[in-house]
């Protein structure tokens, strides 16, 4: 288990400021947030390069503030992968127990087990230039993992793919884990890495981690409009509670009246995620309790669905549209359809 307690960095520009943050043995953790946030350097910290003004790290129990690196038996994966190019792919993943004073024998065993499970045992004569962007972090990964680390720190370790390669890669590296169980804290600003690959997240913002929990707990009640923002929320309104009626708060945003069931102060923000939102192409029997007309404004291809943005009472709501449900519907610049949008869909958050 890791834990960060009351942790402060003060590097120039960079700070973190009362980390506060436990990872369990086995759990995959994913930290968020936008550049500049200090999640690398809260990696960093980890490992023992950076040294904190205050706090202290925990490793299983044990004050591991003043370890170094070396001492903390923690592996990290950086963006680049930092693979050596004048060695194979198996001096490469050997290095870390070479330097831990393994046999040859028990070096090859561990290099040979650990290529098979990550699947690149026929890479292992090759060279880096010689290997494409995916099977470079595979190897990254596997000389990570062969020396069996108390965590594995990953910072943005998919950033540089492109998208086919990186879903790929997201996908194998929730097989992995799953299957040998590593305890794991990863770094990244894609909230769709991290809502696919985290058992729990933490969000970043100027040094501080704004927001912890699982992504259900986080997306349900994000308590900050950055948190909001950073979560997909494109639908965030500055509104006004107007009252209840049979048991629904109120709410305005500009002309538009919705019901939720959240309760706020009279000035607040509302987020509505675009999955929520449903569109309809015409009235009919529908249970959510808030139904409207809205004019398609614009459409917007993006991560194989379509993002379309509606005029509703002078209020742009947006709706993620499959290419199906855009074909069938016929959805298109200009045209109006019915939108739905369930009251406990319409989040009523702190500014």
């Amino acid at each position: 288990m890791i834990e960060l307690r009351d942790l402060c960095v003060d590097l120039g520009e960079f700070k973190l400021d009362e980390i506060n943050l436990s990872v369990k043995k086995g759990e995959y953790i994913v930290i968020m947030g936008p550049s500049g946030a200090g999640k690398t350097l809260l990696l960093q910290t980890i490992l023992g390069i950076v040294k904190p003004r205050k706090g202290r790290v925990i490793i299983d129990g044990r004050n591991a503030t003043e370890l170094p690196p070396e001492k903390r038996n923690l592996s990290y994966v950086p963006q680049n992968y930092a693979l050596f190019p004048h060695m194979t792919v198996y001096d490469n993943i050997a290095f870390g127990l070479r330097i831990r004073g393994y046999k040859d024998l028990e070096i090859f065993s561990n290099v040979r087990e650990v290529s098979e499970i990550m699947g690149i045992k026929y890479l292992l004569q090759r060279k880096p230039s010689k290997l494409s962007g995916g099977e470079q972090q595979r190897v990254a990964l596997a000389r990570a993992l062969v020396v069996e680390p108390r965590a594995l720190l990953l910072d943005e370790p998919l950033s540089a793919l492109d998208k086919v390669i990186k879903s790929e890669l997201q996908r194998f590296l929730k097989k992995i884990h799953s299957k040998i169980g590593f305890t794991a804290i990863h770094v990244t600003h894609d909230f769709l890495e991290a809502s696919y690959l985290a058992d729990r997240m933490a969000i970043m913002y100027d040094g501080k981690i704004v927001r912890a929990g699982t992504l259900d707990d986080i997306i349900t009640y994000p308590r900050d409009r950055r948190v909001a923002r950073f979560v997909g929320g494109e639908n965030i309104y500055h509104g006004k509670i107007i009252g209840t009626k049979g048991g629904l708060t109120r709410v305005k945003i500009g002309e538009l009246e919705l019901f939720s069931i959240y309760n706020g102060r009279d000035e607040t923000l509302v987020m509505i995620r675009p999955e929520d939102v449903y569109v309809h192409g015409k009235m009919g029997s529908m249970s959510a309790q808030n139904i409207f007309r809205g004019i398609v404004e614009e459409i917007e291809y993006r991560n194989s669905a379509y993002l379309v943005t509606f005029n509703v009472k002078g209020v742009l709501l947006r709706s993620v549209v499959t290419k199906q449900a855009l074909e069938e519907l016929s959805i298109a610049k200009g045209k109006k359809f019915t939108l739905s949008v369930k009251a406990a869909a319409v989040r009523i958050i702190s500014s």
